[in-house]
């Protein structure tokens, strides 16, 4: 599949891969999240942008890309809306281990990815317009990522083929 970037608003970005990372290493590459939220998912995706999944309470979950001071986009919009907005898919194999967050917001579809296969890992968004067009926003720096985390706080994305069509 080819990887292009493009923010949540079409701006086109460049790609590269990703790798793992601790809190202050993210923290130091400007997340969105604020410091008394949960931090569920962070990475740089150039040009001064992040992606992130922040939780800032109980059940609480946020998307949020852009530039700190200039959030492009925050879904849902409350975040209080997250556990019931949000879709939550997971598959594990072997050496394989792959988690996504789905949503759509005005008839377009985002999904946020992380891949571990052996070594190799990528992350990031997932973003399918309206007019089915496809296109990528990759992680190009270290990844903060507990989306493990969200597994029963988000409702499972039945729709998802890491789920296998099921979810308990």
């Amino acid at each position: 599949m080819r990887r292009v970037r493009v923010c949540a608003v079409a701006t086109l970005l460049a790609s590269s891969p990703c790798l793992a990372s601790d809190r202050p290493a993210a923290a130091a590459s400007g997340g969105l999240c604020a410091p008394q939220e949960a931090t569920y998912f962070q990475c740089s995706a150039g040009k001064g942008r992040s992606i992130n999944l922040c939780g800032p309470g109980e059940g609480a979950v946020q998307y949020r890309f852009g530039r700190k001071g200039n959030v492009e986009l925050a879904y849902p919009a409350d975040a209080k809306e997250g556990a019931r907005s949000l879709r939550y898919a997971h598959y594990f194999r072997a050496q394989t281990d792959r988690f996504e967050v789905r949503f759509e917001n005005e008839g377009v579809e985002y999904v946020l990815f992380d891949y571990q296969e052996g070594k190799r890992r990528e992350a990031g968004v997932h973003v399918t317009g309206a007019d089915g067009k496809e296109r990528d926003v990759v992680c190009n720096g270290p990844v903060r990522s507990r989306l493990p985390d969200l597994q029963g706080v988000l409702r499972c994305d039945a729709e998802s083929a890491l789920n296998g069509g099921r979810c308990p």
